[in-house]
């Protein structure tokens, strides 16, 4: 009798291992799967998946927060080791002129190479009309859309910096829908792309335009570009962590004289920012 009941008990027992192991390999499987903290396996971060994001921060950033309207989801341009010059001149920017001083950025190192740079051929590139808009092609100097010039040059990174042209009177829908139309184009035309949308950098506290550009109407505008990077999947760089003061202006030392474009000092250290954020 007592051999039947200790027969029992180990059964019992094995079973009961068995039944441990088996959510520990579960679990395993799921970390490996979802990674921890918003972070999958491949070490990418998406916005609004954790909560560490939001808390490290800049108050001077566009606001990567998963409590925003329309953040969550994007993908952080991750972190990696020195890329050096040669991946940051192989890059290709489509921007608008705020943005331009990104074509002289060779000339920092005494180089005549730089990165392809596309700049629209009327000097706005709304993020509304964006897909639509044509951009001078510098291979050819002829005008094309973002999208053909894509399918022609086949970039291995796209790195999309527009926004601010015509933001003032600029709604969250026709922005969302524009911006994603340009971006799915792209993709369309060369699929093998690796695409990065920047945040648009803010004006400086001192900025006087009549354009209806502010600090506030800026970071709400970079949350509608998260979403675009959401639903498109591509990666967001956000560049008012690194170019705004702490109020959420743009630092001075990083502004054109105009108050809202990028100077060539901010290109710099935008450029330091790719050169450690390689795709």
């Amino acid at each position: 009798m007592n051999n039947g009941l200790s027969g029992i008990k180990n059964i019992i027992w094995a079973l009961a291992i068995v039944v441990a192991l088996a959510a520990v390999l579960v679990g395993l499987i799921i970390t490996m799967v979802l990674g921890f903290g918003g972070q999958r396996q491949d070490g990418t971060l998406y916005l609004g998946e954790s909560s560490a994001l939001s808390s490290g921060s800049s108050s001077g950033s566009s606001g990567v927060d998963g409590g925003l309207d329309g953040g969550a989801g994007a993908m952080a341009l991750p972190g990696s080791q020195d890329t050096g010059l040669e991946y940051l001149f192989n890059l290709t920017f489509l921007c608008d002129e705020s943005f331009s001083a990104v074509g002289s950025f060779g000339a920092n190192y005494g180089s005549t190479a730089s990165a392809q740079v596309w700049l629209p051929a009327g000097g706005s590139l709304p993020a509304a009309n964006a897909a639509s808009t044509k951009i001078i092609y510098p291979n050819d100097g002829t005008e094309k859309t973002p999208a053909d010039a894509a399918g022609l040059y086949q970039p291995a990174r796209l790195v999309i910096y527009l926004g601010g042209d015509s933001l003032g009177s600029t709604d969250r829908d026709s922005f969302i829908a524009g911006y994603s139309s340009l971006v799915k184009g792209i993709q369309s035309a060369s699929p093998e792309t690796r695409i990065i949308c920047c945040s648009i950098g803010s004006v400086t506290a001192a900025y006087t335009g009549t354009d209806g550009l502010t600090a506030e109407r800026i970071a709400q505008a970079n949350q509608w570009i998260q979403q675009v990077c959401a639903d498109t999947g591509v990666y967001y760089a956000d560049l008012g962590a690194i170019l705004n003061d702490t109020s959420g202006a743009l630092s001075a030392e990083y502004a054109a004289t105009d108050g809202r474009s990028i100077s060539s000092a901010g290109i710099s250290k935008i450029m330091e920012y790719f050169r450690m954020h390689g795709i």
